[in-house]
């Protein structure tokens, strides 16, 4: 029965998979990142320039391309 206790723990700690400043592409082939300077650095170690589209729906962060 402890091990029930502890259950919503190891959840929550397993559902922090992706941390928050790291870029995560998105279903329609956009990426997000939580700040412009981030999404830059992201596109220039791709050898590649980003192209901001704009805030993230719904969450904090920009939606940008490498081009």
């Amino acid at each position: 029965m402890k091990w029930l206790a502890s259950l919503p723990l190891v959840l929550a700690i397993a559902g922090c998979g992706v941390p928050p400043n790291q870029v995560v592409p998105m279903r329609d082939g956009t990426l997000r990142a939580t700040t412009y300077v981030e999404a830059s650095d992201h596109c220039t170690q791709k050898g590649a320039t980003a192209r901001m589209l704009g805030g993230a729906p719904a969450e904090k962060g920009v939606l940008f391309r490498c081009e």
